[in-house]
């Protein structure tokens, strides 16, 4: 009768070597697959959070929507409600913001000489997800960011001298415009200014 042969010292070495090797192989590969997890977790944190920390962070006090139309240069209409102004700034640009609410004829009015010839106001086609948020949005005072809106919309946006109007000679800084007539006849102007040079601060 023929039986195995029992292994060599040499071939027990070799397996228990092998038997090593593999299960090395194995955490290894799992160290690898556990980092990159971490990896892209990390990442995932690192998009969102940012947002979350600085939003809070880095808004002047003392801004008053008189002095933002001032800087800005922009004529609010005497008969403008729920005015709203902030000012964030940080080391690369300043972000001025002023919102109110007006007639949607009021509306109309301000806004036709600030559209370039040849320009016009266009709808929000391609709208932010509801909730949405930035660092320098309209969220810092109280409203929804204006480009989650579709509904009564209309988005437009110019720089000084743009337009050839006596308002738009006066616009101080790139604008982005958003006229929301959130109900019949009540439209609410989000004003959106940046500018790489530092705002003069109002006084304390």
């Amino acid at each position: 009768m023929n039986r195995l042969a029992a292994p060599s010292g040499i071939e027990k070495r070799t397996w228990t070597w092998r038997r090593r090797l593999a299960v090395g192989a194995w955490v290894f590969t799992g160290l690898c697959v556990l980092g990159v997890l971490g990896t892209v977790l990390m990442v995932a944190y690192g998009l969102r959070e940012p947002v979350e920390r600085d939003k809070s962070c880095c808004w002047e006090e003392n801004i008053t929507p008189e002095w933002a139309a001032k800087s800005m240069g922009f004529r609010v209409p005497e008969t403008a409600t729920d005015r709203r102004a902030g000012l964030r700034t940080n080391m690369q640009y300043d972000v001025a913001l002023l919102a109110f609410t007006v007639s949607t004829a009021e509306a109309d009015r301000f806004l036709k000489p600030l559209q370039p010839e040849g320009t016009q106001l266009v709808h929000n086609t391609t709208p932010e997800e509801p909730g949405y948020t930035r660092s320098d949005g309209f969220g810092h005072l109280g409203l929804p960011e204006p480009e989650t809106f579709v509904d009564g919309m209309r988005i437009g946006g110019l720089c000084r001298g743009d337009a050839k109007t006596p308002e738009g000679r006066a616009v101080q800084f790139c604008t982005d415009i958003y006229a929301h007539e959130f109900q019949p006849g009540t439209t609410r102007i989000y004003l959106r200014a940046s500018s790489d040079a530092a705002l003069a601060k109002p006084p304390a």
